[in-house]
């Protein structure tokens, strides 16, 4: 086997850390998906369903549900998202990317020019 360029975990472990995260996310109420700009101002807020996504039994992957079709709150250039609680504690950042395919750690949405009123279409939020 080649060395690896990155840290390479067993699907056991992904399969362990990505259920006990979505866990954490569901405790309480639904939990929150926030997405901020890169000077952290909160542009878009949505509430998760419960539970909030599924972990893959084979290979570990997170995949959230992205929330209903909701309106952006604040107009600017998404940099990122949150992953929280339902009473705002954050469990994970992901870089946002503009496009309409999964990307692995990041929160795909169809474009990172938010639109204050305007809807939020959300391509895809896994965590591998």
């Amino acid at each position: 086997m080649p060395a690896p360029s990155t840290a390479t975990y067993s699907a056991a472990v992904k399969i362990a850390a990505n259920t006990e995260l979505r866990d954490l996310l569901d405790s309480g109420s639904n939990a929150l998906l926030r997405i901020r700009d890169a000077s952290d101002v909160l542009l878009y807020q949505g509430t998760l369903s419960d539970p909030c996504g599924s972990v893959n039994g084979t290979t570990g992957v997170l995949t959230i549900t992205a929330p209903s079709a909701t309106n952006v709150t604040t107009s600017g250039t998404a940099a990122y998202a949150e992953l929280c609680t339902s009473t705002g504690t954050v469990h994970l950042a992901l870089p946002a990317q503009a496009g309409t395919t999964a990307v692995a750690n990041k929160i795909v949405i169809n474009t990172l020019s938010l639109v204050g009123g305007a809807p939020l279409n959300i391509t895809s939020i896994v965590i591998d």
